[in-house]
């Protein structure tokens, strides 16, 4: 995926052709209104109220408790980022935005824009941690830190758009009963293997302010007899098995390349002989490579936990010292830039 300005008209696409406009200040300048403006909409109730139907600047203004000045130019503003349209004097959700942003929807993504305010925060910080080499360390908040809860409610509805298709490319062994997923947070990858496979329960093991949220998700789901929530660090915490398949999903972007070796040998110990390893991570191109939005994703990463995002060849040489034989990779189509490994000891 990249990111880019889309020209309106012939004489945009000349200027934009022949560099005559300054592309790094449309991106520094419209994105940052774009991004606030989409998180406005969110935690104002601006999408929630407009899923109830079309209304007017004033009626909005007047149910949500702002000025009517101040949510017009929100409406407007919202348009531009093309997802609400105005229709006969009344403003609505826009046909292809309401399923994201409808929190009713199952593919809602309002607590993630919601998420955004946290994260527009750490951001704030990024100068600071390029400089020291420093990161912000979001993973040593106290377990009552609100935080945790926006943070792992933003993953579980990113886990609700992809888990479909990521669990039906999961080849686990015949008659599976034991899944353990590493960092896995809201647990919803491994409820819905759970789901596809009878007979098969799975242990979440996660820090423990994620693990008080994933506990929350999984029992209003109807599955705590699946899926169990167990707290502990992945690094030192005792594995237990052996396991029939291992979820690894998005943690290798916070380990050092040496963490994920001595992490991916415990996993190999744990499991039995024949199992499956699923490792679901943002892989960047090589460093030669250029034009994509992946390297904002790697300084993300080292913005957060001063790790870093790895390429294919770095991931399949982690497997590889740590005793596995790379089986397949694919694309995920729901979830953008993301790839899934499937494993097996060698």
């Amino acid at each position: 995926m990249r990111l880019g300005l889309k020209a309106d008209n012939l004489l945009e696409r000349v200027a934009d052709f022949l560099n005559l406009a300054p592309q790094p200040l449309a991106h520094a300048f419209f994105g940052m209104m774009a991004s606030r403006t989409l998180m406005a909409g969110a935690r104002l109730g601006v999408y929630a109220a407009l899923a109830d139907g079309a209304a007017t600047a004033e009626a909005l203004a007047a149910r949500l408790k702002t000025s009517t000045e101040g949510m017009r130019a929100l409406l407007e503003a919202l348009i531009a980022c093309e997802v609400v349209e105005l229709h006969r004097g009344r403003f609505r959700l826009a046909p292809r935005a309401r399923r994201w942003l409808d929190p009713r929807s199952p593919q809602a993504i309002t607590s993630f824009l919601e998420f955004n305010y946290a994260q527009w925060d750490w951001w704030g910080q990024l100068e600071n941690a390029v400089k020291s080499g420093q990161s912000v360390d979001i993973h040593q908040f106290a377990p009552d830190d609100p935080r945790w809860r926006d943070y792992i409610q933003a993953m579980y509805q990113l886990a609700r758009l992809a888990s479909p298709e990521v669990a039906s490319a999961i080849p686990l062994p015949r008659g599976a009963r034991h899944l353990l997923d590493l960092g896995g947070a809201h647990g919803w990858y491994a409820a819905e293997l759970c789901r596809m496979h009878r007979g098969l329960k799975a242990t979440v093991v996660d820090l423990e302010g994620s693990v008080r949220v994933g506990r929350d998700i999984i029992a209003q789901a109807g599955l705590s007899h699946r899926v169990t929530h167990k707290e502990g660090d992945v690094l030192t915490a005792e594995l237990g098995g052996p396991y029939d398949g291992v979820l690894l999903f998005q943690v290798m972007h916070h380990l050092t390349p040496a963490q994920n070796v001595a992490l991916l040998r415990r996993v190999r110990g744990a499991m039995v002989s024949r199992g499956t390893l699923a490792v679901l991570e943002y892989l960047r191109e090589e460093r030669e490579m250029q034009g994509t939005s992946a390297p904002l994703i790697g300084l993300h990463y080292f913005l957060t936990s001063g790790a870093a995002s790895y390429t294919p060849a770095e991931v399949e040489g982690f497997l590889d010292d740590a005793g596995f034989k790379v089986q397949s990779t694919r694309p995920i189509r729901h979830l953008p830039l993301q790839t899934l490994i499937i494993a097996q000891p060698d």
